[in-house]
């Protein structure tokens, strides 16, 4: 890839870096391949095929181009990108240089392949590799097929400009000063852009009508294509709120614009006034009415701004031209200064692209869910690319793949988190707190508590993924509990429970609570059962096989007292080593295992046998209430479980809810500030200009030749006339234009030191 000079390198990195920016390449999702190139095909036409190994575009023998095809490798590069994003996209006529402008937003001059030859070199639609990462949005770099490519026909190059329209946030419309097969097929009534080199024709008039006539046909028929919101008839100022902004840069221009007094005038002006500008007071937005002005309107308020820049020429060197990537330090200094000022000025008016509902922005990944349904709508004659339906759907599949990473997250954490907790199974969790204890208060974690830990952690990933989805400040809430709720019902599902249990009193009362029945938690429950199963019958093996070989073989100065002292100690270890939720369940199974021993309890010296069936008996009793309190309990954790869940969450989109609140107030500050400024901006220029105007009535006339071929004595004084002349009308008209007039006076000076 060809980089610039050294000081336009660095030059762009500043300029960048002065813009919040930076040069960032882009990697496939987990388990995808490696893209090759700085750039890659994001849409291709269907007779088209992307190499993924070679980065080449190969042709499908025996394919006729006819619909679009998105591109797997360059979607998975899209939907890594997790912040919102900025789809800067550049069209046009072919060869005109269209990928050079977006290289050099890169800093390199052919991060976009580049054509050297008449034949065109994009087809579709390719997107760069690296991207401009900011704080709050990420600019992806968006090249497309020339209009009027060879081997397409109008209606592809429709596709190609309305699939650009709707993925852009800024639009780059392209064109040289040099007449394009679009004139021609103008004739024919097909779809087609005119070139903006003809704003400087000298026949003004002639030439607004033409481009007139030619962008009315292009935007009516896209509008007709295209609807905000199935069903409903659309204005097209609807268009406004999801179209993006609207660069005309012209190529290859050195004249100036003016207005219709030949007073200099920006580009943008020029655009606006004289090529946009309504002829009438029509206020009807019917697209059926077919009146050629209307194109003006439809420009304006299809899209949310519209400006105009200029290029001059890179080179009047042809060896250049042909290539301009290996030339860059042979080029025009002007060419490369406007080149910057484009820079500065579209890195100003990037932002995040905008979702269907208000205060919503569209990520990475969103944009390839948009790509691949507007290729579906685009492919099908029959089908009309619905605006709000997308954006639906769009969110729908955002939504659960939301929700399934964060199951993926939840499963990947618990599976770590449960391995380092029972040091990789070796010892079980307790599934909740135990009765009389904190959770602070132990060593290890319960599994629940394990459990809320991740669960809090994947719920901020999901309303952090979910947050900037087509949600507005005014049901940010509603919007974002159901898709927790979505959730957290994949990662834990329970059901109403009831467990009777004797209180202290005697009396026998009821405690309401919930048990896990479903869910990825269900897995680690009953995993952490079988463990503790596992874990609990070992240990009372170990305690009570050493007790059960002395008493069916008692030594001699064994006794009943040593007997109930071991039964004691034994039970005593168990309570304290046992762990997890079938502690006492086994306990009270292998205690009844036991019982086969009471036939040689008779060898043992003092057997009390009355006094043995007492204790047993009082044991029984203290294990089933053990049991039934840990069942009590367990309803009762999870019912305060599911509690501070559902405040934390609460809290959680509470907080969001604020932070959108406080981002759309701002974004309406900027908004009114912008339009403010624009409003100045726009009184300056006109105050400029009656200023010019003034100052032309109040200039002295030219001097007669005859003048001029006199002595140069002759010409001072005359001058010295003039000049005090100028001066006492300045002070008639005010001090400031007396500052103007005095201007002219010294510009009436050179002017006869030049004759």
């Amino acid at each position: 890839m060809a980089s610039l000079a050294l000081s336009g390198e660095e030059g762009n990195a500043d300029l960048l870096y002065k813009h919040g920016f930076k040069v960032e390449a882009l990697k496939p999702k987990a388990g995808g391949k490696a893209v090759q190139g700085s750039s890659v095909p994001l849409i291709l036409p269907n007779d088209l095929k992307y190499n993924v190994s070679t980065g080449a575009v190969e042709k499908v023998p025996g394919e006729r181009r006819e619909t679009l095809q998105v591109v797997p490798e360059a979607l998975g590069l899209l939907e890594g990108i997790e912040q919102p994003v900025s789809p800067l996209a550049i069209c046009g006529p072919c060869r005109s240089g269209k990928s050079y402008i977006l290289s050099r937003l890169l800093g390199s001059a052919d991060a976009f392949e580049l054509g050297h030859r008449m034949d065109p070199k994009t087809f579709g639609i390719w997107m760069g590799t690296s991207v401009l990462r900011g704080k709050d949005f990420t600019i992806v770099l968006l090249d497309t097929e020339g209009i009027d490519a060879a081997g397409a026909r109008a209606n592809q190059d429709a596709s190609i400009l309305v699939m650009t329209i709707l993925l852009s946030s800024l639009l780059i419309y392209n064109s040289l000063n040099v007449p394009y097969k679009g004139d021609l097929e103008k004739m024919h009534g097909t779809f087609s852009i005119i070139l903006i080199a003809y704003m400087f024709h000298e026949n003004n008039e002639h030439f607004d009508h033409f481009l007139i006539e030619n962008f009315t046909r292009c935007f009516i028929k896209l509008a007709k294509g295209i609807s905000v919101k199935k069903g409903q008839k659309t204005k097209m100022s609807a268009f406004s709120q999801f179209f993006p902004d609207f660069m005309w840069l012209l190529r290859d221009v050195s004249l100036k614009p003016t207005d219709k007094n030949d007073k200099e005038i920006s580009p943008t002006e020029y655009l606006k006034t004289r090529v946009l500008a309504r002829e009438d007071e029509d206020e009807d937005e019917d697209f059926d009415e077919s009146a050629s002005n209307k194109v003006g309107r439809a420009i304006l308020t299809f899209f949310s701004s519209v400006e105009c820049a200029i290029l001059e020429r890179p080179s009047e060197k042809a060896d250049i031209m042909n290539n301009i990537a290996e030339h860059t330090s042979g080029l025009n200094p002007n060419f490369n200064k406007g080149v910057e000022a484009l820079i500065e000025r579209l890195l100003q008016l990037s932002h995040a692209k905008r979702g269907y509902d208000k205060g919503s922005t569209v990520n990475g990944v969103a944009l390839s869910i948009m790509a691949e349904q507007y290729v579906e709508a685009v492919n099908d004659p029959k089908a009309i690319p619905v605006l709000d339906n997308t954006w639906k759907n769009t969110i729908e599949l955002m939504r659960g793949r939301a929700i399934k990473e964060a199951v993926v997250v939840y499963k990947q954490q618990m599976r770590a988190a449960v391995a380092k907790a029972t040091n990789n199974g070796k010892v079980p969790l307790e599934e909740t707190t135990e009765i009389g204890m904190n959770s602070t208060d132990l060593v290890d974690p319960s599994l629940m508590d394990i459990h809320h830990q991740v669960l809090e952690v994947v719920t901020d990933m999901l309303l952090e993924k979910v947050g900037h989805l087509g949600i507005s400040s005014g049901n940010l809430g509603n919007e974002n509990k159901i898709v927790v709720d979505q959730m957290q019902k994949r990662l834990v599902q329970r059901e109403e429970s009831t467990v009777d249990y004797k209180a202290d009193d005697g009396t026998t009362r009821k405690q309401e609570g919930f048990i896990v029945i479903g869910g990825e938690l269900l897995y680690y429950i009953k995993q952490n059962k079988e463990s503790s199963r596992t874990f609990c019958q070992e240990l009372f093996k170990s305690l009570f096989q050493p007790i059960r070989k002395r008493v069916e073989t008692p030594p001699p100065d064994y006794d009943f007292d040593l007997l109930m002292g071991e039964l004691a100690s034994a039970r005593q270890q168990y309570s304290e080593q046992a762990r997890g939720p079938e502690k006492w369940v086994v306990l009270q199974e292998m205690t009844k295992n036991l019982e086969d021993l009471t036939k040689d309890f008779k060898k043992i010296k003092g057997y009390q046998k009355k006094l043995m069936e007492e204790r047993e008996k009082a044991h029984k009793a203290e294990l089933e209430t053990m049991e039934k309190a840990q069942e009590v309990h367990q309803l009762y954790n999870q019912a305060q479980d599911m509690q501070k869940t559902h405040q934390e969450t609460l809290e959680k989109m509470d907080q969001q809810h604020r932070e959108q609140m406080e981002k759309d107030f701002q974004e309406k500050q900027l908004s009114k500030m912008q339009e403010m400024m624009t409003s100045m901006q726009e009184k300056h220029e006109e105050e400029k200009r009656k200023m010019m105007d003034l100052m032309e009535k109040q200039t002295p006339k030219a001097p007669p030749p005859s003048l001029v071929r006199r002595t140069v004595q002759r010409g001072a004084d005359a001058l010295s006339a003039v000049g005090e002349g100028v001066v006492d009308v300045a002070y008639t008209v005010g001090s400031g234009v007396a500052g103007a007039a005095s201007t002219v006076v010294s510009g009436a000076k050179e002017n006869c030191t030049v004759m």
